[in-house]
């Protein structure tokens, strides 16, 4: 294993973009629209069905995108335990090889 880098410019970006990423995916639900009734859509014969479904639509896409943040801030934690991880072992082999 002599010749493993470890990029950790490059690591650190990637958890910042991961980072920066979580909040506006969180917020991008917020927009879908909830609570469409039936007059929404005038007199069409099927506006009913059509407000279940616009509805049931965008709690389904709501769910989704709620899971999306979730998993982005969970990459986010991943990376930074590998950063952690990856520096503490060179930090620890660096006094291994230290004359005392």
């Amino acid at each position: 294993m002599g010749d493993f880098t470890v990029n950790f410019e490059a690591l650190e970006q990637c958890r910042t973009e991961l980072s920066g990423q979580a909040g506006p995916m969180a917020a991008a639900a917020d927009g879908l629209p909830a609570g469409v009734s039936a007059g929404s859509f005038g007199d069409l014969d099927g506006a009913a069905g059509l407000a279940d479904a616009v509805n049931a639509f965008s709690e389904a896409v709501g769910v989704e995108i709620d899971k999306a943040g979730e998993r982005l801030t969970q990459v986010g934690v991943a990376v930074e335990a590998v950063i952690d991880s990856v520096r503490g072992t060179d930090q620890h082999n660096v006094r291994c090889l230290t004359p005392a």
